[in-house]
Formats: C-alpha cells, sequence, structure tokens
C-alpha cells in the first residue's frame, strides 16, 4: 500500500500522521520505504535521529528504507513493483507537491490530518486539499480511499467543512477518522524531543489502536 500524508497547510499533523502510520506497519514487521519529501526532513529525523547529507539520501533499517526524496521525484523508476510491503511519504505543504506526489506514486490511501494548535487555519484551508484530489480525480480517472483525521478536535467540526463543499469540489471516496484525544503536547514532545510513538508513553497505550484503524479501510 501507497500511504500520502498530505494537507496545504503546515504544522497541521502531517509528520505526525506519517510517522504513527510507519509505527503501526514498522511493528507488523512489514517491509515499508519510508519517504521524506520535505525539507526539514523531520520524518527523517524521526526515524534515524540525523539530518539526510544529500539528496535522495537513505538508510536502510532492519525491515525498512528511509530515503529523502525533497524533489518528490516518483519512485517509480527507484521501486521496483512488491519490492516494499507499505511505502509512506510525508511532504511539504504546497498544493503543487502534493499534485506532483499523486501523479508520481498513485497512492492508494491518503490521509490529511487537521490538528488543534491549528484549527482554524486547517479548516479554513482543508477544502483546497479535497479540491485538489478531486480534480485530479476528474482530469485523471485516478481515484483513492482519503480519510480526513481530526487530531485534538471534533469529528462534527470537520464534517461541518466537508458537509458544505460541493460534490465535485469533494474526492469520491473519502471519510472522516474518529476524533483523537488531545494529546498535542504529548505530540510534540515524542516525535520531536523523545523520537517514541506516542502509544509507547504510560496510559496512552490505547492510541494504538486508533492509528491501526487508520489502515483498515
Amino acid at each position: 500500500m501507497i500511504i500520502l500524508c498530505t494537507h496545504n497547510d503546515g504544522g497541521v499533523g502531517k509528520t505526525t500522521l506519517a510517522v504513527h502510520i510507519s509505527g503501526i506497519v514498522l511493528n507488523r514487521k512489514d517491509s515499508t520505504l519510508l519517504v521524506d519529501c520535505d525539507d526539514q526532513a523531520d520524518f527523517w529525523q524521526f526515524h534515524l535521529g540525523s539530518i539526510p547529507n544529500k539528496l535522495n539520501d537513505l538508510e536502510k533499517l532492519e525491515n525498512s528504507t528511509v530515503i529523502w526524496n525533497k524533489n518528490r521525484a516518483s519512485l517509480t523508476k527507484e521501486v521496483q513493483k512488491g519490492q516494499y510491503d507499505h511505502i509512506i511519504l510525508d511532504i511539504d505543504s504546497p498544493l503543487q507537491n502534493t499534485v506532483q506526489t499523486i501523479i508520481g506514486n498513485d497512492p492508494d490511501l491518503i490521509v490529511v490530518p487537521v490538528n488543534k494548535s491549528q484549527k482554524i487555519k486547517a479548516l479554513r484551508n482543508l477544502p483546497r486539499t479535497l479540491k485538489v484530489i478531486s480534480q485530479l480525480e476528474s482530469k485523471t480517472g485516478y481515484q483513492t480511499q482519503v480519510i480526513i483525521v481530526p487530531l485534538g478536535i471534533s469529528k462534527d467540526s470537520v464534517s461541518e467543512v466537508v458537509f458544505k463543499l460541493k460534490k465535485e469540489d469533494k474526492p469520491q471516496k473519502y471519510r472522516i477518522a474518529p476524533e483523537m484525544p488531545d494529546y498535542q503536547e504529548e505530540m510534540q514532545t515524542a516525535i520531536y524531543q523523545d523520537r517514541k510513538y506516542i502509544w509507547d508513553y504510560e496510559g496512552l497505550d490505547f492510541l494504538y489502536d486508533y492509528f491501526a484503524d487508520l489502515l483498515e479501510n
């Protein structure tokens, strides 16, 4: 499965989702290609604890490979079909980069986060991301499952925004995930300081199932 984490705003939880989805598939011992398409390389740094040295830098872990692909080059020439059980892409915010990544990699699943710390901006601009995906479907016939993920905000607040959109401005196959409890501060510490998954903290192990359920289409 090819999974893309995207939204056209920064700080809304793209890397948070990419990290924790990768944690689920790696825990299952699935072979996984982890692709960091962001200049800041936070996805890379979470997994390796270092900064990449050059474009297309890569490191192999036990059952996965991490690559820094900030130019968002298509992976179809680099990766043989079936080489990995999963490919997870974490990208930066510009919408044109989302378009480039979708066209170049044909993701099976697109996850779009909306978190509490950027709630107003993330909800305001969510329609842009959904419309771009919808337009790609219309122009190319491409179709994928899209999941909008409320991180620390209510599902109803997301539903209200999506409900107002015209049918042609929404992906054909989308759903809004259940809301995740508000653990924004803990998430920041987990990813950017401790390099741990949120479910590894005492009392938060139940969150493993939350992220695992996102992969159950």
